[in-house]
């Protein structure tokens, strides 16, 4: 059997020897391994495996080369004509091209009946073939002809090969790679390529060449071009290249489908979407007017409508922000059905949903929380799942607030340091920007007048052009509207700080992390060591609600600030308060002490004896019969004396020790 090298084979059929490498690597050209005098593996292609035209393009070599004559070629087929000017000579039909590449090949059919018509009414034809290209040229200088290109394109036309006349520049080998996916020189490179800190194509390409210089040499030769892996690149799906190089979300947002909501069968006050917002803009600071600060926006959203029911702007977006703005929506708008929100703290605090959240609970407090802000309300919640902002609308309501009412502010900071103005700092030094008054006032002023009365722009067909409020006014007025007087609902809005005992001191309110006590002389002795819930308003703690577990109202007990004195400096009046408080309270415990004792009927000394009689003649000790007696195997010394005095009593005078040992301390 003959075989060939792989510098040979790729001289034969006329391409790079790395190509050849690659297709015998990957079992596409048949061939045998050998190793060369450098240790490095080579590839050796038997002749017989090779294509029928490379076979025959083979022998007519070695017959040249040995002097014999080439042997007589048949007539070749009209399709097979093409051929000599390298083209495909592939039939397809017209119907198969694109609406783009018909019209190519239908251009460049006009141009050569064209150019036929013309030349068979010249002699010279050669010279009007060269006349007629410049002549193209010139009228279409963006055409790319010669007479090779129009002898080459006839060819095809007459052979009805429509593809050949199609311009492939550039495109020849699109679609196809020379980086197959089980590649390890891809597998290196994407590895590299498909991280969040997103590495340029070239970046990852030098980082590759170096780990196969050091790492696996041998495949060196096999590394394509730069090129190459952009082209790669390009053909690979854009969800992947998205999950790869920006991560999950990006992924979700972009490339997952989600559920499409139904607007329909929902009506206003159903859904109330809540969320916080950074407002992109600085105001100045109350304190120093060159000091700036930033406030954030708690926005509710009604659904249906798209209404913008209740806001509150805030320094920090806590917990209390978010009932403070449900508390302005209410008063407006009354009670939704269901609030919907994300996992953010500032929604999820124990007293607003209670177990009803994503977030861990501790295990001490499940089953062991106090009935709820919403639980009083009677709002059902729902929470989104985190990082999924395609879940709630109010997410597209503040990027329409950013490019409407941020823009318009003097103090506009931007999201990002791109987006800040060069002329910011001067509006800061100048004291031009807003305070928060002027804020608060712009937003009431944009929101009810500018965003609230915009046309609406949800999926429902019939509210098209219709003002956001009338959506509102108009579905509210086909279903049940809960409302509730202010005074009630400050009482349903009372934060609470979950069960506590009731101590000596009272029952207190943890406020920016410092204890407020609150105690009640005639009551609060009564219940110490009670579990009681405690209600309060976080805009008014001069007094607080007690409550029993089963949410029952107990007592109102006032704060007891007198309780609170400094270490060195005490305030008289406060130790006077609380001395008098003590005082009573004393008198109170020791009044209800004498009232459970009533009439003196017995003493504890004759309760002892009254105890001692019931029982006499009970103790008695029963010796078993069963005694093994403890024994010590030396001698104890206690009857040991002096020979001759065994018969002497020893006498001990305690009263004549005491006396010498005075006389001693005396001396």
């Amino acid at each position: 059997m003959e075989y060939l090298s792989v510098k040979e084979v790729a001289d034969l059929k006329g391409c790079s020897e790395r190509y050849i490498k690659l297709l015998a690597k990957e079992g596409k050209l048949k061939s045998i391994q050998e190793t060369s005098c450098k240790g490095r593996p080579k590839y050796m292609i038997p002749v017989s495996t090779l294509p029928q035209n490379l076979q025959e393009k083979y022998y007519r070599q070695k017959r040249t080369e040995t002097g014999i004559l080439p042997e007589k070629k048949e007539t070749e087929a009209p399709d097979k004509q093409a051929l000599k000017y390298g083209l495909k000579g592939v039939k397809r039909p017209f119907n198969s091209f694109s609406e783009e590449e018909r019209q190519e090949i239908q251009n460049w059919i006009n141009l050569l009946d064209e150019w036929q018509a013309e030349r068979a009414s010249r002699k010279d034809k050669t010279e009007f073939d060269k006349l007629f290209v410049a002549h193209q040229k010139y009228i279409h200088p963006e055409m790319s002809i010669s007479t090779d290109i129009l002898y080459r394109k006839y060819t095809a036309y007459q052979n009805e090969c429509y593809e050949d006349l199609l311009d492939k520049r550039g495109g020849w080998n699109r679609g196809t790679s020379k980086l197959p996916d089980e590649s390890p020189i891809w597998q290196v490179f994407w590895q590299l390529y498909s991280s969040e800190n997103q590495p340029t194509v070239s970046q990852c390409y030098r980082s590759t060449v170096a780990y196969f210089t050091e790492e696996q040499p041998e495949l060196l030769e096999q590394i394509p071009n730069e090129a190459c892996f952009r082209r790669k690149i390009k053909t690979l799906p854009f969800a992947v290249l998205e999950y790869a190089r920006h991560g999950e979300k990006a992924m979700r947002d972009h490339c997952i489908p989600y559920a499409q909501r139904a607007y329909d069968d929902i009506y206003a006050n159903d859904i109330w979407i809540m969320d916080n917002y950074t407002i992109d803009g600085l105001i100045q600071s109350a304190d120093d007017p060159k000091k700036t600060k930033r406030m954030y926006l708690t926005t509710v959203l009604d659904a249906k409508s798209g209404v913008m029911v209740g806001w509150n702007v805030t320094s920090s977006p806590d917990s209390q922000s978010t009932v403070t703005a449900l508390r302005f929506a209410m008063l407006r708008h009354g009670f939704p059905q269901y609030l919907y929100f994300d996992n953010g703290r500032e929604f999820t605090t124990n007293d607003i949903v209670g177990e009803a959240k994503i977030r861990k609970l501790a295990v001490s407090k499940k089953g062991n929380l106090p009935v709820t802000i919403l639980e009083r309300l009677g709002i059902k919640i729902k929470v989104a799942k985190p990082y999924r902002a395609q879940s709630k609308a109010v997410e597209r309501a503040h990027r329409t607030f950013k490019e409407q009412f941020c823009r318009g502010l003097i103090g506009f900071s931007g999201g990002t340091i791109v987006e800040r103005p060069e002329s910011i700092k001067r509006r800061i030094k100048n004291g031009e920007i807003e305070t928060e008054s002027e804020l608060r006032q712009l937003l009431k002023d944009y929101t009810e007048n500018v965003f609230n009365v915009a046309p609406y722009g949800g999926a429902e067909q019939k509210y098209k052009g219709v003002p956001k409020i009338e959506v509102w006014n108009s579905s509210i007025a086909e279903t049940e509207f809960r409302m509730a007087s202010e005074d009630v609902l400050d009482l349903l809005l009372m934060r609470n700080t979950g069960f506590q005992k009731v101590k000596r001191e009272g029952v207190f309110v943890n406020y920016h992390g410092e204890k407020v006590w609150y105690y009640d002389a005639q009551e609060t002795w009564k219940h110490i060591g009670e579990e009681v819930c405690v209600r309060y308003d976080p805009n008014d703690l001069t007094s607080v609600r007690i409550y029993d577990r089963e949410d029952r109202y107990l007592y109102t007990w006032k704060c007891a600030d007198w309780m609170l004195t400094e270490y060195f400096e005490e305030k008289r009046e406060n130790i006077a308060v609380l001395e008098q408080t003590k005082s009573n309270v004393e008198k109170l415990i020791k009044q209800r002490n004498e009232e459970l004792k009533g009439k003196p009927v017995i003493t504890q000394k004759e309760g002892l004896a009254y105890c001692a009689r019931q029982n006499k003649g009970k103790f008695e000790i029963r010796v078993p019969k069963n005694i093994h007696p403890v024994l010590i195997n030396e001698d104890t010394g206690i009857h040991k004396m002096a020979v001759g005095a065994e018969d002497v009593p020893v006498v001990i005078d305690i009263r004549k020790i005491a006396e010498n040992a005075a006389k001693r301390k005396g001396e």
